[in-house]
């Protein structure tokens, strides 16, 4: 029986460098484990898309400005094959805005194409998201994690 790997663990800046570190730190950290593309490209785009929207909507942190003063929390556990992520910050929860002709919110439907489930709970504490990947095989987990492929 494979044992379960510790969880990641970040507290990133709301900043725009951040969801880079983000990208960086999971492909990193879901390799060790075992992931190999496609799952650990879509995780990562997904993730991508909730740190950006914590800083942008939830800090209101725009790509050309200034860190802002709060933290986006980003944690990653491994269960059963699957990879949980639960990205969490103290912003202000904005619904978002469904406007067909809008080029701009779409980063849930981006989210939940790349990933099985994508839970988004929004309240005056701030929002969380809560993205779960699909099952990968025991097989491509164990190879991948042996170096025999990846």
């Amino acid at each position: 029986m494979a044992s379960v790997p510790p969880p990641l663990d970040l507290v990133l800046a709301a900043d725009w460098v951040s969801p880079s570190v983000a990208r960086d730190k999971v492909r990193t950290w879901l390799r060790t484990n075992g992931w190999s593309s496609p799952h650990l490209d879509d995780m990562v785009l997904a993730i991508n898309e909730a740190v950006s929207n914590s800083i942008e909507h939830g800090y209101g942190v725009g790509p050309g400005d200034p860190a802002g003063t709060g933290t986006v929390e980003l944690r990653g556990e491994i269960t059963d094959h699957r990879a949980t992520f639960t990205v969490r910050d103290r912003g202000v929860w904005r619904p978002p805005v469904d406007d067909p002709k809008s080029t701009r919110g779409q980063g849930i439907r981006l989210m939940r194409a790349c990933v099985e489930e994508v839970s988004v709970d929004g309240s005056a504490d701030g929002t969380t998201v809560v993205l779960r990947g699909s099952r990968v095989p025991e097989s491509q987990e164990s190879a991948s994690a042996d170096g025999r492929s990846g």
